[in-house]
């Protein structure tokens, strides 16, 4: 029968574990003194060693002829617990073996002295899944425990295990082991198996598995199942499930430079190609990562492991600093939110539209800067907190990653100190009401349809600016005032459509505002004795015009 690669080239000896240099040499040094310990927490990422650790330490000291530490493997004892034909030395699976009635009976097994060796050891792996009774049970053994017994908890989630098992266990924290060492070893394991791969196929393996030598086995173990003499990167990445490095950097540098239609040609490429979306969207990250770390290291070898050093230097030499940390930043909210997503093509495609669409901080400057010259329309303003320039200066410090944040941010202040008695000095045509003695057109209370009269658009045109003034005199400053932007421009059906020009986007937005649309509407019913609907409209462009009228995919730009 077959053997996996992880279980053939499993370590016999503590100086065959693949890196984890201070455990070795601990574990070692108590082997050597005698000075055992009752209770051991192997603790670490999966696929790091605990398991190897914990089996070769259960040989270690039941050796009959320790050699510097390791076990000889070669005494009966060893053979014996090699063979897994020994009673004294027990395996359990705390995920299947996680009742408090296990560890009881267990508790009762523990108290017999062993059969054959010096040491009973228990193994319990995945400790953290036992439940809160079988800890208990579990402590009991040991608060006074046998001298004959030593207990390997491995686990991978240390913080569920309880502090008062903590407190009386050795705590041996297993690390993720290199991108060099998990490379060497897989290098190694190939020879002695007789193939051949690249070497980027190795250190592509290694970065892949996350510090975990197991799972580079795995990996390892599809490939050369190929029954080919020699892996090629290609077969590595098809295994792998990820899409080739020349794609990946096709797709970053259309991000970086912003081309929307390139970078969304390259993500339909790579979808083709049958990568997972999880799968890129992890990819692309790191990917941008390293695009950081060169951009900003001077000798990026040293934690960037890739062939392709030439080609991130020449992209990183394209971008600055600040949008490298914009684009991770959506980048690592992506690889969160497409785990949940149903459609995830989409959800990867609408966030590298967002990339291309990204603005940085100077672009808000000036972003800034348009909304000022707006307000400035007005007239003298006389803000009555911080001056524009320090309250934008505030906003973009806040909000650099959003510009809807910012203009909205901008806008709110701008009307709130329109809103607040603000001096501001350009007046409206046609001079003020008084409150007392209001305009003719609302002491006629609508009777507009008198003698067979209708209510018309050139009516209502006629009336705007006391409509205006109206409503400023009923304390709406605000909104009179920039209503009288806007211009009455359709009237049917009781409906009434205001249009502002182009360029007047910032009072489009303020009197479009569902709440004073209806105060206008009932000042207007309140004039004319009729209820009319307010539409408010922004003018198009001549370009948007005739994309209305003839259909977008019918006009070509010249």
């Amino acid at each position: 029968m077959y053997k996996a690669l992880y279980r053939k080239y499993r370590p016999q000896t503590f100086d065959e574990i693949c890196g984890q240099e201070a455990v070795k040499a601990s574990l070692k040094n108590q082997v050597k003194t005698g000075e055992i310990s009752h209770a051991y927490i192997f603790q670490g990422t999966r696929g790091t060693g605990k398991t190897s650790a914990a089996k070769i330490l259960s040989r270690a000291v039941n050796c009959l002829h320790p050699v510097d530490g390791n076990p000889c493997n070669e005494c009966e004892n060893c053979k014996q617990i090699l063979k897994e034909s020994v009673l004294d030395v027990v395996e359990m699976d705390a995920a299947s073996n996680n009742g408090v009635d296990d560890i009881r009976e267990l508790k009762e097994k523990v108290i017999y002295p062993p059969q054959s060796l010096k040491y009973k050891v228990y193994i319990i792996d995945e400790v953290h899944m036992l439940s809160k009774g079988a800890f208990n049970a579990l402590l009991k053994i040991l608060e006074e425990p046998p001298k004959h017994l030593i207990f390997i908890l491995a686990t991978t989630e240390i913080h569920k295990i309880p502090a008062t098992i903590l407190s009386r266990s050795q705590k041996f924290n297993f690390k993720r082991i290199s991108i060099e060492e998990i490379a060497k070893n897989l290098k190694k394991i190939t020879s002695l198996e007789k193939k051949h791969c690249d070497d980027e196929v190795f250190t592509l393996i290694a970065k892949s598995a996350d510090g975990a030598m197991r799972d580079a086995l795995s990996v390892l173990d599809q490939l050369l199942t190929k029954n080919k003499e020699h892996i090629t990167l290609k077969d590595a990445m098809e295994v792998l499930g990820i899409s080739s490095s020349e794609l990946l950097f096709t797709l970053s540098k259309a991000l970086v430079e912003k081309n929307i239609s390139e970078s969304l040609l390259a993500i339909d490429e790579i979808y083709k190609e049958g990568v997972e979306f999880n799968t890129l969207a992890s990819q692309i990250l790191s990917h941008f990562r390293d695009l950081l770390l060169v951009k900003t290291l001077r000798d990026p070898n040293k934690i960037v492991y890739t062939t392709y050093l030439n080609e991130f230097r020449e992209l990183a030499a394209r971008v600055d600093i600040e949008e490298l940390l914009i684009i991770i930043d959506i980048l690592k909210n992506l690889s969160m939110e497409i785990k949940y997503a149903d459609n995830k093509r989409v959800v990867f495609e609408m966030n590298a539209i967002k990339i291309c669409n990204r603005v940085i901080k100077d672009d808000l400057v000036l972003r800034v800067k348009a909304l000022e010259d707006k307000v400035n329309s007005f007239g003298d303003v006389n803000f009555a907190s911080n001056s524009f320039e320090d309250l934008s200066k505030d906003i973009v410090h806040k909000n650099s990653l959003n510009i809807k944040n910012v203009e909205n941010q901008i806008n709110k202040s701008i009307v709130n100190n329109i809103e607040s008695d603000i001096n501001i000095t350009k007046p409206i045509e046609n001079a003020s009401i008084e409150k007392s003695n209001q305009s003719d057109i609302i002491k006629d209370k609508g009777k507009v349809q008198k003698e067979g009269i209708t209510l018309t658009l050139e009516k209502i045109n006629s009336d705007w600016q006391k409509i205006c003034q109206e409503l400023i005199s009923r304390k709406y400053h605000g909104f009179g005032r920039n209503l009288a932007f806007g211009k009455p421009m359709k009237f049917h059906d009781d409906i009434l459509e205001i249009v502002f020009k182009e360029g007047h986007e910032f009072y489009y937005t303020y009197c479009s505002d569902s709440e004073r649309k209806n105060i206008l509407s009932d000042l207007l019913k309140n004039i004319y004795g009729i209820n009319i609907d307010v539409r408010m409209k922004l003018q198009k462009s001549g370009v948007d015009k005739l994309e209305e009228i003839f259909g977008k995919d019918n006009i070509e730009e010249i």
